[in-house]
């Protein structure tokens, strides 16, 4: 059997929706320009409830659709798996845009991932044309990493009996699940790569400091499901360490209130020494035109994480536990 027999098996492309009217009819054309040199594929588009106009353009464009409202983003990629009968799965967001050169190259990967289906591989994220410095600082320099733990679940390819074989996603998780995946995954004895020629573009990367803020905050959440997993986490050990100098500076405001500066500026000497470590060591010593808007970034992003462990921590205390009967 040839790699042209390979290439032109089915594939199936993925997407978990909610409310993304705004890109999936880009998106899926993006699909349908990619996808139809010499390929049979299907797109599956599983909504978690959208309230606009998302499973009508969906359809429009030729998509099948179905619909789990109040899902996790696992559960919804789950049940678009099962329902796929393609042998590659490409697992793909509904902001997530097909690049330049991605038709080209994909052949090659499909051929590849039958021949060796024990491979996760898709790309990280690309920035667009219209990028602002948030983007260009903080997100595009990731795109060309070779050495990596995992790949995004908005642009991830795997072969199906790899993906029985994990079990799929996680249905429990709101975030990380991806992570989570490719942890399992290797312990596995899969192999993660990132395949840079396989171009993507993601449209949702923020684009304020505040939005910034928020999806740190958000993505945060997956690093403090147990011990194990913050001990293995590098920002989650970071947080952790931050959180404990803030406290620390807390108890001091509030035990000598007169010299409140001096612990408020202790603070902020270690939050911006902390952040100035991790731009040095991104930057390998040379200092570049991002250098500055890094070292702010960290401080936002390693302040965000911080309080997305504080939000697990006041959740885990708030949840109520089942209440026994008696008898």
């Amino acid at each position: 059997m040839t790699l042209q027999d390979f290439a032109t098996r089915d594939i199936a492309f993925i997407l978990p929706t909610l409310n993304e009217e705004a890109h999936i009819g880009g998106v899926l054309d993006t699909v349908m320009e990619h996808a139809g040199h010499g390929f049979s594929f299907e797109v599956i588009v599983v909504d978690n409830g959208s309230s606009d106009r998302t499973v009508e353009i969906a359809v429009e464009k030729g998509a099948i659709c179905l619909r789990a409202p109040g899902c996790t983003i696992s559960s919804l990629r789950n049940l678009g798996a099962s329902r796929a009968g393609a042998g590659v799965l490409i697992f793909l967001d509904a902001d997530v845009y097909l690049g330049q050169g991605w038709s080209e190259r994909i052949g090659a990967v499909i051929a590849r991932l039958h021949l060796e289906p024990d491979i996760i591989t898709g790309s990280l994220y690309g920035i667009s044309d219209e990028s602002n410095w948030i983007e260009r600082i903080w997100f595009a320099p990731r795109t060309t990493r070779t050495q990596i733990n995992y790949i995004n679940g908005g642009h991830l390819i795997i072969h199906r009996s790899l993906f029985s074989t994990i079990g799929g996603f996680d249905p429990n998780l709101e975030t990380g699940e991806d992570c989570e995946f490719c942890a399992r995954a290797r312990t596995m004895g899969a192999r993660i790569e990132n395949d840079p020629g396989l171009r993507v573009v993601h449209a949702g990367y923020p684009k304020s400091v505040k939005r910034f803020f928020a999806r740190e905050r958000w993505h945060g959440r997956g690093d403090y499901r147990s011990v194990k997993m913050l001990a293995s986490s590098k920002p989650a050990l970071l947080s952790l360490a931050n959180l404990c100098m803030a406290v620390t500076c807390t108890i001091g405001i509030v035990s000598c209130p007169q010299p409140w500066w001096a612990f408020a500026g202790a603070y902020v000497l270690f939050l911006a020494g902390v952040s100035l470590a991790a731009a040095i060591h991104r930057y390998r010593g040379k200092l570049s035109s991002g250098f500055l808007g890094a070292v702010f970034l960290y401080m936002i992003y390693i302040t965000a994480r911080t309080v997305s462990m504080v939000d697990v921590v006041i959740q885990s205390l708030t949840v109520r536990r089942p209440v026994r009967a008696s008898g």
